[in-house]
């Protein structure tokens, strides 16, 4: 596609990012709706004065429309499934969650041509099959390769950073959806995690896409069990916990909980899954959180504090602080106007620790 014709795909991505069907589309801009999906096809060129009305509608610049970064799909091999996506979502969220992300990807891109970033680790891929699918292997390999001691990991986020990735905490716009990740040839690994997650949560969520992206190219049915099975020995290595998990009472869980960082439910689930506790036992742990009222929130004395990225918002701070770009500057960058890069971006102020260079 030339560098000066609009970009048929950018049209659906920006309509579907405020979720409008086409027909929706059609009546705010009062553009046939035969017109608009050949636009939206590719059949028909798009003029300059309709391109200015759904640019008025969609609230995108013009330039939005010229974009020409791939597009990405969830559940590809690039881009892998919702994590804890409650079957109740509307298709429409989905497709608004789906245009975001490659939105935000894009202005990732963007902003990385500025950059190298400097790290001593990496994330390797690690093939289930070269391991004979033993994926609590793989989760072990990997702490050895990161060099981490035995017990808890103390700051999750911080190791991903180190090793290249890049963590976002997003705002999905929908309590249904936890996480998704992106890995992408020539751009670090991307994880989008839910910006509302309690600590614990977030961790073994961020767990749970660092299993796709060390274990998983391409889509099969048991992608997410097996990215369980690696967060939770990757956080919790049954040769360092499985002796803490015998008689486990609520009240132990919450004694281990502060130590391991992972909430009591999943404390529980591990001691299951290690046969420490029967099946009997397991469910009668399970209705125990549950008339507690901790299956949904547990105590709030043993919340675990939510890890902060710090790349992603270092890299804001670089461009503005060290390149001299202003809002209006970084908005340009972004091909968004100010409602967008207000959402996006005005609560990212940390200052990272991770050493990023021009």
């Amino acid at each position: 596609m030339q560098a000066n014709q609009v970009n048929h795909k950018m049209i659906v991505l920006g309509r579907e990012s405020r979720e409008l069907t086409q027909s929706g589309l059609s009546r705010i801009t009062k553009i046939a709706q035969g017109t608009l999906s050949k636009i939206e096809a590719g059949i028909l060129s798009c003029p300059v004065d309709l391109l200015q009305k759904i640019s008025n509608a969609l609230e995108y610049p013009v330039s939005f429309f010229y974009m020409t970064s791939p597009l990405h799909g969830i559940g590809t091999e690039s881009h892998h499934h919702l994590y804890r996506k409650r079957a109740a979502i509307p298709s429409k969220t989905i497709k608004r969650i789906e245009a975001d992300i490659n939105i935000k990807r894009i202005h990732l891109e963007n902003m990385l041509s500025s950059f190298d970033i400097d790290c001593e680790k990496s994330i390797p891929f690690l093939d289930p099959q070269e391991f004979d699918s033993d994926i609590e292997r793989i989760a072990g390999s990997l702490r050895s390769y990161w060099n981490i001691p035995s017990g808890p990991i103390e700051n999750l986020t911080e190791l991903i950073e180190q090793a290249g990735g890049i963590v976002i905490l997003h705002d999905f716009g929908s309590d249904r959806v936890d996480a998704t990740s992106l890995k992408i040839t020539g751009l670090p690994p991307l994880f989008f995690v839910n910006k509302n997650l309690p600590g614990d949560r977030l961790r073994f969520t961020l767990a749970h896409e660092l299993g796709h992206v060390v274990m998983h190219s391409i889509p099969h049915p048991n992608v997410e069990n097996e990215a369980d099975r690696f967060a939770a020995e990757f956080l919790m290595p049954a040769a360092d916990i499985g002796h803490m998990l015998s008689r486990i009472d609520l009240a132990k869980a919450a004694k281990l909980k502060p130590y391991w960082k992972t909430s009591m439910a999943a404390i529980i689930y591990r001691a299951h899954e290690l046969g420490k506790i029967t099946q009997n036992q397991y469910r009668y742990l399970f209705y125990q959180l549950s008339a507690s009222g901790y299956k949904t929130s547990e105590p709030k004395n043993l919340d675990i504090k939510k890890e902060i990225p710090s790349v992603h918002s270092a890299m804001l701070d670089f461009l503005r602080d060290d390149l001299g770009y202003s809002q209006e500057d970084l908005m340009r960058l972004f091909n968004i106007f100010q409602r967008d890069f207000s959402k996006h971006y005005l609560q990212s102020t940390d200052s990272g620790r991770l050493r990023v260079v021009k």
